[in-house]
């Protein structure tokens, strides 16, 4: 498992308890009709400035600020115009990818950022960045003419038009004086984004200074004079900051989310990640009884979705049997309570496979974000059925992926953001390990039905994703619990734009205005 894709799992969910808001608020101010600051707050610092090392979730708004991208992805869920005004797959197959740059386009620095510029970068995060998971099927990025850059795969890769947008960063373009200075990427810009990063009135790990780039080939887009992010821990003091007017906006917990509507505040969300347990050793390698479907099932139907929901997240998620989200291509409406609560065909299940008394399992959870409470409401309950689990709670993402790749453990707490198909695949049902399938479970149908998916037409896509989510749910490779929603609190009285949809935070760097 790749540190960024997992990240991408864990970032979606740990915006529930990030915070983004602005401590000194929009002052008025003249020039071009932009305010003067706006100030945000997140909860921990970049893993780095570089587009290609900086993760999916938690660094979108320091990364996006100062790096455009080839095409924007929109809260619809589009691909729109970024950089490049066309792009598309060229012929069948999903392998080939073309796009086309805007004329007269510069970086920050003032030099050309043309089809080579373009071309390098790109090939610079697929070969150097933590999303290898998601490009190894890229073989060559060319510059093909002055604007016209070719993107080739070994194999098909359906995904690259959202890979080059704001949202999974792949199309973040780096200077070519950024690529001669890899090191420094990590702490300066070099990027054509709306802003730049201001080094001198930045302290990394502590807040970070952003100014308008002169060069930006739309201005119109430039809200703010400056913008500048805190790095402050607890959440509790963000939210303050936004009921006490210092600041203009906030991710918030589902416990908060009463609080800001009684402050007047603005609450705004949409799912974004789905929580539950992974039954990882589908094989039977190290835990004998999951190997059977029927034991797998009986795991399912013991969990009682709805109850688990409701106590963690109050209104503001939902109970679902599958991995993925509304809206987005794999998602099977059909399936989300594929496993009503029935503890009683739980226990007939157990006994038909031989368990009449249950048995005992290791398992490997999560002690942030919350994952670890929805691990021990299921570890509950499968105690009604004589289940009982040997838990190990990891405190860092670095010691959950050691835990999860160890093969040690054959089940595992999980969160997960939502992802499209493809992606979700890479992680979990590629016969490959990863820390979402660390046993490398093979199911050579289910490799079947990926491929044809991601060979598939676009328009053809969504139903066959939707098949390959039906069987996975069917085999009970997982007991996902609910999905839950990202949660915001912002006053509208002064920030307009601050939209949030499923899989996509509010776009700071080109929609976030004053009103």
């Amino acid at each position: 498992m790749h540190t960024r894709t997992l990240t991408r799992g864990l970032a979606a969910l740990a915006a529930l308890a990030v915070a983004a808001t602005g401590c000194g608020g929009s002052g008025a101010g003249g020039g071009s009709g932009r305010k003067d600051t706006l100030t945000v707050v997140t909860a921990g610092a970049p893993a780095s400035l570089d587009p290609a090392k900086a993760n999916v979730g938690s660094d979108n708004w320091f990364v996006n600020l100062a790096y455009d991208t080839v095409l924007r992805q929109g809260p619809n869920g589009k691909v729109a115009p970024g950089l490049a005004t066309k792009w598309g797959y060229v012929g069948t197959g999903n392998t080939d990818f073309e796009f086309t740059l805007r004329g007269g386009l510069k970086f920050a620095d003032g030099t050309p950022l043309n089809a080579g510029a373009a071309a390098a970068s790109i090939d610079y995060s697929r070969k150097n960045g933590l999303n290898v998971s998601w490009t190894s099927s890229i073989a060559s990025v060319t510059a093909t003419g002055p604007l016209t850059v070719r993107v080739h795969c070994s194999s098909p890769n359906p995904i690259l038009p959202q890979l080059l947008t704001q949202v999974l960063m792949i199309g973040s373009i780096v200077s070519p004086k950024g690529l001669a200075s890899p090191g420094a990427m990590g702490t300066h810009s070099f990027g054509a984004g709306p802003y730049v990063l201001d080094a001198a009135h930045t302290a990394s790990g502590d807040h970070y200074t952003y100014t308008p780039n002169p060069h930006y080939w739309d201005k119109e887009k430039v809200h703010w004079k400056k913008v500048v992010i805190k790095v402050v821990s607890n959440p509790n003091s963000a939210l303050q900051a936004v009921r006490t007017g210092q600041a203009d906006a906030v991710a918030i917990t589902a416990d908060q989310a009463g609080t800001a509507t009684a402050a007047g505040l603005k609450v705004t969300g949409a799912p974004n990640v789905f929580v539950g347990v992974n039954l990882a050793d589908r094989e039977g390698t190290i835990a004998k009884p999951l190997k059977d479907l029927r034991v797998r099932r009986a795991l399912n139907y013991a969990v009682n979705r709805a109850a688990i929901t409701k106590a963690v997240v109050q209104g503001h998620g939902h109970p679902t049997s599958e991995i993925s989200l509304p809206g987005l291509d794999g998602f099977a409406a059909d399936y989300d309570n594929h496993y009503p609560y029935d503890p009683a065909k739980a226990k007939r299940l157990l006994a038909e496979a031989g368990y009449p008394h249950g048995f005992k399992l290791k398992m490997e959870t999560q002690g942030f974000f919350g994952i670890d409470l929805v691990t021990q409401a299921v570890v509950q309950q499968w105690k009604q059925i004589g289940v009982t689990a040997d838990v190990t709670t990891d405190t860092s993402v670095g010691q959950w992926l050691a835990s999860a790749t160890s093969k040690k453990y054959p089940v595992l707490g999980f969160g997960y953001g939502g992802a499209t198909s493809y992606a979700l695949s890479l992680d979990w049902m590629l016969p490959h390990a990863t820390a979402f399938n660390p046993f490398a479970t093979s199911d050579p149908e289910l490799t079947r039905m990926l491929a044809a998916a991601a060979a598939a037409p676009a328009g053809k896509q969504p139903a066959l994703y939707q098949k390959v989510m039906r069987f996975v749910v069917d085999q009970a490779w997982f007991v996902s619990v609910m999905r839950m929603d990202g949660l915001y609190a912002y006053d509208a009285r002064k920030l307009t734009g601050f939209t949030a949809a499923p899989s996509y935070i509010p776009d700071l760097a080109w929609d976030v205005a004053p009103r």
